[in-house]
């Protein structure tokens, strides 16, 4: 008995029809999908660094991108927030976690308000760690742990007009 290869070809559809009419679908109808380059806050940590030297000192900001994407590759953010070190520790970075900061843009103006909760820096990479909100719009932004990757290294000129470089870690970011 010989087949064509039309026959053929129904006996390989008809299992995949049945299989697929048998197994759920994994994803829920109502997902969306998400939009890449949105704009995001970085909470970062950084040490403020002498040019050509190696002395200097820790210091906090927040790193606001347009885009999300440029983020990834260590660019510079297109807004820098002022310099925060924690006097109470001995002038260290900013403890993000369980303490409202009110971190503000020189640039624009803006002052964006933390909320990260209390023993995020313990949480896993990608872990949802709380909120931070843009208080001239009110927009909320949620919060993730970040692994502690470089976020950006800036030259100076840096936008405090000092002649310290700036290399940034990211602690958190949020969109």
């Amino acid at each position: 008995m010989k087949l064509s290869p039309l026959s053929l070809l129904s006996f390989a559809v008809i299992p995949s029809f049945i299989s697929a009419a048998i197994i759920p679908d994994l994803a829920p109808r109502n997902g969306t999908i998400a939009k890449r380059g949105g704009e995001v806050n970085y909470l970062a940590n950084c040490f403020r660094i002498t040019i050509p030297n190696t002395s200097g000192y820790l210091a906090s900001y927040m790193a606001w991108y347009s885009n999300i994407d440029n983020s990834l590759a260590r660019q510079r953010p297109d807004s820098l927030s002022s310099e925060y070190r924690d006097w109470s520790n001995g002038g260290s970075v900013l403890k993000w976690d369980g303490v409202q900061q009110n971190i503000y843009f020189p640039d624009s103006g803006v002052t964006v308000q933390t909320h990260i909760d209390p023993g995020a820096n313990y949480r896993a990479f990608t872990s949802g760690a709380g909120w931070v909100q843009r208080t001239s719009d009110g927009k909320i932004f949620n919060c993730y742990r970040d692994n502690g990757r470089v976020l950006f290294v800036w030259d100076p000129p840096v936008p405090d007009g000092s002649n310290l470089g700036i290399s940034c870690s990211a602690e958190y970011w949020c969109v």
